[in-house]
């Protein structure tokens, strides 16, 4: 294995228990997990804290998404969607070796086997991260929107209606209290909202909270008790020791950083530091886009005002009514990550979220929508659809926290606890074995 080497310097910090490498909402939930177990934790990004994949996403928190990314049918939507540049699903065309290996392990997941096996492990997962953010937000160090009201999958078209069904029983055959909609029970749920739509499933389980408020409160906190934050600090190389099988400092350009423990909780970039350290992390992005308004765009005399979050179901548009603010998000552009981008947004993606939004919210006015005010942001995806959790195969003190797609914010406090349980050596609040890194050879 080779490993970039790093020199000590006479600016070397004070090694610390645990060195988190990513300051999105999951390495932020690991930080606060393994202080709360005693250990003295720096946190390094290499930009400004919470401002990646985990800034503008909808904010979900989904015992609803069962079902994982490599699910039956997507390949043959991909397909289908490859050819219309404003669809909610893109794959940017790569001859780059790792992308096109994701993509065939990603292919062969797409199973109902595959479906059936993980899709316990998926909502097991959710739950237990839904409980502790409700345990959260009812500590009085944290103030933080929280709503549960619950999810609403919107249908246009009968087929959509029919597959939410199926998904809605399979949900009720492991718990959830899922169930179907028609128009009318919708406009009693939501009166306020013009929906030009067959009907919708509903999970009462959901929730939603404002992202960055929520990163900013952790962050916070955490720095009154002494956990130290160093943001915009690129980690450039690793020191190992001899017989290079456990880190023992990451270095930048502000001087090594040391610690007992390394976490790689940093995002779609984390193949690129695995790599560094001569793993092969199967993780690739996908790129999604969001619009924030603190007033909602809609036709004179109209309101577009509502309390459950909602998404377009053949759209895969989200929709997310904050305290102040009202966001829409979505598509998924799958390709090798450029240090260009976030900056650079397809105006077909735009276009396409902004049209398929109208399809379905009749009021809205979209020629009030700019595109200059788009963000966008990086997920990173696992070829299976299942996060990656455990630890590294080869260095004995290395975690990885990653792979969780569209899962990240939902999974945030629960992966936080399990990478603490993992360093800490005790028992792990959840089997680990559907979400170890080892599953990939």
């Amino acid at each position: 294995m080779t490993v970039p080497q790093v020199n000590n310097t006479p600016n070397d910090l004070a090694a610390r228990d645990v060195a988190v490498i990513g300051g999105g909402i999951i390495g932020i939930c690991t930080a606060y997990y393994l202080h709360k177990a005693g250990k003295s934790v720096v946190v390094i990004d290499k930009d400004e804290i919470g401002k990646a994949c985990s800034f503008g996403n909808a904010g979900y928190i989904t015992p609803s998404h069962f079902i994982p990314l490599a699910a039956p049918g997507m390949i043959q939507k991909g397909l289908k969607w490859m050819l219309n540049p404003q669809s909610p699903f893109y794959v940017r065309p790569s001859l780059n070796i790792d992308f096109l290996k994701w993509l065939i392990s990603f292919a062969k997941k797409c199973t109902q086997q595959h479906t059936l096996a993980n899709q316990q492990a998926i909502l097991d997962i959710n739950l237990k991260s839904l409980e502790l953010y409700q345990v959260l937000h009812q500590q009085a160090e944290f103030n933080f929107e929280f709503h549960q009201q619950g999810l609403l999958m919107l249908c246009k078209t009968q087929q959509g209606l029919n597959d939410e069904a199926k998904t809605v029983a399979a949900a009720n055959k492991l718990g959830l209290q899922a169930k179907m909609l028609t128009p009318q029970a919708l406009r009693k749920l939501e009166p306020n909202i013009q929906l030009d739509v067959m009907g919708a499933s509903f999970y009462p389980e959901d929730a939603h909270i404002a992202p960055y408020e929520f990163i900013l409160a952790m962050k916070n906190y955490l720095v009154a008790q002494g956990v130290e934050f160093r943001e915009n600090t690129e980690i450039t190389g690793f020191s190992t020791d001899t017989s290079k099988s456990t880190i023992t400092a990451a270095a930048t350009a502000s001087g090594d950083i040391k610690a007992l423990d390394f976490v790689l909780a940093n995002g779609a970039w984390s193949p690129k530091l695995a790599k560094q350290l001569g793993l092969n992390l199967p993780v690739q992005s996908g790129k999604g886009i969001c619009v924030s308004f603190d007033k909602p765009p809609v036709k004179e005399g109209a309101k577009l005002e509502c309390r459950t979050p909602f998404i377009l179901s053949e759209a895969k548009v989200a929709v997310s009514p904050l305290d102040n603010s009202i966001r829409f998000g979505g598509t998924m552009e799958l390709g090798v990550l450029s240090s260009q981008e976030p900056v650079d947004i397809s105006p077909n993606r735009i276009k396409g979220l902004i049209k398929s939004a109208a399809r379905y919210l009749p009021d809205l006015d979209t020629a009030q929508v700019k595109s200059e005010e788009f963000w966008s942001g990086f997920r990173p995806c696992s070829p299976d659809g299942l996060p990656i959790i455990g630890k590294a195969p080869q260095l004995a003190n290395l975690t990885i926290a990653t792979g969780h797609a569209m899962m990240g914010l939902s999974l945030g406090p629960i992966t936080g606890k399990l990478v603490s349980e993992i360093i800490n050596k005790q028992k792990t609040s959840l089997d680990l074995t559907p979400f170890s890194p080892q599953r990939f050879g």
